[in-house]
């Protein structure tokens, strides 16, 4: 999965990513990303697209770190669930 993270939001826009996760929910298609489901499509989707952010807001000096940053958000999410 971090693997197709990462290759998206190299590849894609912030904006890019979010119209494929639009088109996605609205026609069950899109030109970035096709998984074995339509929740996994979204799910990875998400993902590269908030990491693609980070990074073009400065949030995140480069994709490695805004990779760190979404593992460590997701862990965060999974022992407190907040």
């Amino acid at each position: 999965m971090i693997h197709q993270v990462r290759e998206l939001a190299e590849k894609f826009s912030h904006d890019e990513l979010e119209r494929c996760i639009d088109r996605q929910i609205g026609e069950g298609t899109n030109p970035c990303c096709l998984c074995s489901t339509a929740e996994e499509t979204v799910n990875i989707l998400s993902k590269a697209s908030w990491v693609r952010k980070q990074i073009e807001t400065g949030t995140s000096p480069s994709l490695t770190d805004a990779l760190r940053k979404l593992a460590a958000s997701m862990r965060r999410i999974t022992q407190t669930g907040k």
